[in-house]
Formats: C-alpha cells, sequence, structure tokens
C-alpha cells in the first residue's frame, strides 16, 4: 500500500458530489486502500476531523413535499390516445405473471398527463393509473 500523494488528495478534496465518488473509488482501486482509509487521508491532507462519507444535499435543490400532480382538468378527455402496439416491446418481466398480464394486453395508448406509452386491454370502462406520473383517469371509449 503506497502512500497517496498529496498532489491527488489535494484535487480530490478540491472536488465535490459524483465527480469526487468517481475520483475516491478511482483511488481507491490505485493504491489500494478502502474508502474509509482515503478519506481519513482527505481530512488529514486539508487539515479537518475525518467526516462521514458525503450525500448529497438534496434538500436545496429537490422539495419532494410539493410534487405536482397533475390535474384532471389540464389533462386531455378521457378518450384515449392510440398508438401501434407493435412498435413497443413488453416483455422485459419474464415472470409467469407478467406473461399472463401481457396476454390481456390488446392497445397501447399514451398517458393522458406524461405521454408515456401504456399497455392496457380493450375492457371499457377502464381505471388506468400512469406508473410514470402516477396521474388516473377512467377511458370509457
Amino acid at each position: 500500500m503506497a502512500p497517496i500523494p498529496e498532489h491527488e488528495l489535494a484535487a480530490v478534496n478540491g472536488m465535490d458530489g459524483y465527480e469526487q465518488l468517481l475520483e475516491i473509488d478511482r483511488l481507491c482501486k490505485v493504491h489500494g486502500v478502502d474508502e474509509a482509509t482515503l478519506r481519513a487521508a482527505m481530512a488529514s491532507a486539508s487539515g479537518d476531523f475525518p467526516s462521514t462519507p458525503t450525500t448529497p444535499n438534496t434538500s436545496a435543490s429537490w422539495d419532494t413535499s410539493h410534487k405536482h400532480v397533475p390535474d384532471v382538468h389540464q389533462a386531455s378527455p378521457t378518450v384515449p390516445k392510440m398508438v401501434d402496439k407493435r412498435q413497443f416491446r413488453f416483455e422485459y418481466d419474464p415472470s409467469r405473471e407478467a406473461a399472463q398480464r401481457r396476454e390481456q394486453v390488446n392497445q397501447a395508448i399514451l398517458c393522458s398527463a406524461c405521454g408515456v406509452a401504456l399497455g392496457i386491454p380493450d375492457v371499457r370502462p377502464i381505471k388506468v393509473t400512469c406508473p410514470a406520473c402516477l396521474f388516473e383517469t377512467t377511458y370509457t371509449h
């Protein structure tokens, strides 16, 4: 285990976020040390006390308490926008239950709120909840 050069420690200390994580991973592999040892060396090089691994501060940039949910009045009417089902691949789940659900899919529509393609049976009325935006609507036509 060779000591980590000071210029590399200073460079990592100058980075933040994902770039820092990638560089820490690279230095751990190159110098054969674990992450805790490398972070301790980084802290001693910068004069700080050893810290816990940094996590992105998402509270300032992303507030999950105010998730935007599309309003029913903003969405298009309850007539679904049909698309060609053959252009989509629904075979990503190999389980038996998924195969049974795929047999029921006769139509492909676009979500009224976000435009994601959804596979649905041709039963009407049908209540559909989009897995991407959680918009819920009932189609009658």
